[in-house]
């Protein structure tokens, strides 16, 4: 498959090319430096002139899916008509405006399943090593060839599937070395989403479950639940479970986020929002980005406060559960707790 990277500048839509490529695609044109409407004309009578326009006025990515293109004459040994692909994504300045267009166009007239899916069909996804999962991902994310590349790159870059799905869209973003040559990957803004989209269709499956029981009927799904939402975070974030008086789960919500080693949080703002929930106990929650999942004496502390903001309340803390990595530990298994505290035990005088 064929495709071309370019940036168009300015009202009148000057190209600048990023790579060759678009020779391939659609014929040895002099394009470089010159207007969109003297490039390729036929182009223009065909609706495609208004996706660059549209993508200026409302400063949004805008996407022609598979969209029919009709050339005059075509590249040697290639029918006229086309089926392409292209997306125009706003470039903006210090300020905000938009000063050009990032553009990426793909030819897909002759792309065809991957050639994974034949065994997703025979054996199902679970056939699929985490490479390959990722592979299959990006390729229906963005039809390129070359998704197996890509997803290796994400994998050594972020360390797991689960690293890349967590990781964000500013740093999925950013320019991924391609090890195989000198040439560099980025993930365009479209695909990040796509990634994204995969990871919060499994974490909302998983919060629908710990929902329709009592939540410490099955600690193995909730403590499933907090790796999918934490394990691979790569910054601390401090998460708060709120429980109804039959410790049903009426919310589950982020109160602190912050660095690799720390996320501030309020014992106030923890309260206060239970009262606001109606909340007769808590479980928090947090995680250790270094995947050392032993609990730190601020960690201890950081709990005891909120125990004792909480009782005035007669509100229970349940436990604090640290997440790191594939591992869990429990401050109430290890009696960590002001004063110590099991799920379902009496305190102990």
């Amino acid at each position: 498959m064929k495709s071309f990277v370019a940036v168009l500048r300015g009202p009148d839509h000057v190209f600048e090319f990023a790579n060759a490529a678009h020779r391939e695609s659609f014929g040895d044109r002099d394009i470089i430096g010159r207007a969109r409407a003297d490039v390729f004309s036929e182009l223009n009578d065909q609706g495609f002139a208004a996706a660059p326009d549209q993508a200026y006025r409302t400063g949004r990515t805008v996407f022609l899916r598979d969209k029919p293109a009709r050339f005059d004459f075509g590249p040697e040994g290639k029918p006229p008509q086309r089926r392409l692909d292209i997306s125009y994504e706003p470039m903006r300045d210090a300020s905000g405006a938009v000063t050009g267009l990032f553009v990426q166009g793909r030819d897909v007239t002759e792309i065809s399943g991957h050639p994974l899916e034949a065994r997703v069909v025979v054996g199902g996804m679970q056939t699929l090593s985490d490479a390959e999962l990722l592979t299959l991902l990006l390729y229906h994310g963005t039809l390129d060839a070359d998704s197996e590349d890509r997803a290796t790159q994400l994998l050594a870059r972020f360390g797991s599937l689960g690293g890349v799905l967590s990781a964000s869209i500013p740093s999925l973003n950013q320019i991924v070395p391609n090890g195989q040559s000198n040439a560099h990957r980025s993930v365009p803004s479209s695909v990040a989403i796509h990634l994204k989209l995969a990871r919060e269709i499994g974490r909302r499956i998983l919060f629908k479950k710990i929902t329709s029981r009592p939540l410490l009927s099955d600690s193995s799904l909730l403590r499933t639940y907090l790796k999918a939402l934490l394990g691979t975070e790569p910054r601390e974030r401090f998460v708060v479970l709120f429980l109804d008086a039959s410790r049903r789960l009426i919310a589950c919500e982020t109160l602190g986020e912050g660095t690799l080693t720390h996320a501030p949080v309020y014992s106030r703002e923890v309260v206060r929002r239970a009262l606001e929930l109606s909340a007769a106990s808590l479980i928090l929650v947090h995680n250790h980005p270094s995947g050392d999942a032993r609990p730190s004496d601020e960690d201890v502390a950081t709990t005891a406060q909120i125990e004792r903001a909480a009782a005035i309340l007669d509100i229970a803390v349940l436990d604090h559960l640290i997440v790191a990595g594939d591992t869990i530990v429990s401050l109430a298994e290890n009696e960590l707790l002001f004063p110590p505290r099991r799920f379902g035990g009496r305190r102990r005088h």
